[in-house]
Formats: C-alpha cells, sequence, structure tokens
C-alpha cells in the first residue's frame, strides 16, 4: 500500500536534518585543519630560536655587541691619555725638545734669532728632522728687533705630557706625544706674561738606543 502524505514529509524532513548534520561535522573538520596550517608557520621560529646552531647563533653574534678582537681595540682607541702611556725615555727626550724649541733669550749676548732655539732643539731630533731645524727659520725680523730692544726673555715649563687623543698606542720603536706647556716672557721694565701652549711629537727610537723627535705634528 502506498504510503500516506504525511509519512513522506516526515521522512524527508528527518533525512534533511541528518545531511544537515552530516554537513556541519565535515565543515568543522576542514576549519580545524585550515587553522591548525595557518598556526603551524608561526610556531617554527620559536622553536628554531630555542635550539642552538650556527644559524641561530650568527645573529647573536652580531647583534650582542662587538667581537673580542674589536672590543680590545675599541678600548685601546678610547684609553684615556695618560703620562704613563708614553715610554719614560721617550717622555724625557720630549720635555727637553719643547724646552728648547719653545725658549729664547734676546738679551745682549744671548740668541741672534729665532733659529737659534731651533739649532739648541736640533740635539734632540733625528739627522733628517735636525737638519730642518737648523735651517733659518720663517718668523718675523721684525718681532725679533722688538725683542731685542726689549731684552725679552722667553722661558717654559712643561706642565703635561701624554698620548695624543686618538694617535696609535707606543711601540719600541714609535710613540707619539702630546706636550702641554707653559710659557713666561720677561721683558725689561715690564711685568711678565704667561701663556699656555701644546705641541705634539712623533718620536722614534733611533738604533743607538736613543729616542729622538721625527717630527712636530701640529705646533
Amino acid at each position: 500500500m502506498p504510503a500516506s502524505q504525511p509519512e513522506k514529509s516526515g521522512f524527508w524532513k528527518i533525512f534533511a536534518l541528518f545531511a544537515a548534520a552530516a554537513l556541519l561535522a565535515i565543515t568543522g573538520i576542514l576549519l580545524l585543519v585550515v587553522d591548525r596550517g595557518r598556526v603551524a608557520p608561526f610556531a617554527e621560529p620559536d622553536t628554531a630560536a630555542a635550539s642552538p646552531g650556527p644559524a641561530s647563533s650568527a645573529p647573536s653574534t652580531s647583534s650582542a655587541g662587538p667581537t673580542p678582537t674589536s672590543q680590545g681595540t675599541a678600548a685601546a682607541e678610547q684609553e684615556p691619555s695618560a703620562p704613563g702611556a708614553v715610554p719614560p725615555e721617550a717622555a724625557d727626550t720630549a720635555r727637553r725638545f719643547v724646552l728648547a724649541w719653545a725658549s729664547h733669550d734676546a738679551r745682549p749676548g744671548h740668541d741672534v734669532s729665532f733659529s737659534d732655539a731651533g739649532r739648541r732643539a736640533a740635539a734632540y731630533a733625528t739627522d733628517e728632522f735636525a737638519a730642518q731645524l737648523r735651517e733659518p727659520g720663517d718668523r718675523s725680523t721684525r718681532l725679533w728687533q722688538q725683542w731685542t730692544a726689549g731684552k725679552v726673555r722667553v722661558t717654559c715649563v712643561v706642565d703635561r705630557v701624554a698620548t695624543p687623543d686618538g694617535a696609535p698606542s707606543a711601540t719600541t720603536t714609535r710613540a707619539y706625544v702630546r706636550l702641554l706647556y707653559t710659557c713666561t716672557t720677561r721683558a725689561a721694565g715690564q711685568p711678565a706674561t704667561r701663556s699656555h701652549d701644546q705641541l705634539a711629537l712623533e718620536m722614534r727610537h733611533e738604533p743607538a738606543g736613543a729616542w729622538r723627535v721625527a717630527a712636530i705634528v701640529n705646533a
């Protein structure tokens, strides 16, 4: 006997419910798979960062700071100037050079020009530099005449010996020295005046065993 119309309608309703439930289950599974696929790549960096190895250690070396070699170089460049950084023999020669080079005596019977100071300083210089110091200088003749008339005498004292800022560290054969010194100028019948100056020298250790001034770096 054919099914009545109400029975057919109920069957199709039940079938539709089962079909909708199955579709929802399949959709949920697909969404779960897609979400897991999206999340997985973001977990990889955490795993790589946590595990040691060449790939993770290389970036940390560059970002953490300089290597031990560059740290040593930076420390040497930033080392504060100090008298102890200059070899004692080099410092002593540099002092003697500056005192001879910067001091003058225009009183009668003493210096006849500015060049006399250069000739005195040549005793503490290398042969090549000494030859330059002995040559007549280009300082003003008129100024010297004024000094001669005023019987001017200039005496100097060295206040400090140090390594110039940014200069290479001293070695057994070469050193750079900066000297800060004060000169007192006395003229006949006039009060004494004082001036402060500095001089940077390149020092070389001669084969004979003595330190000599090789050049004036800045005057």
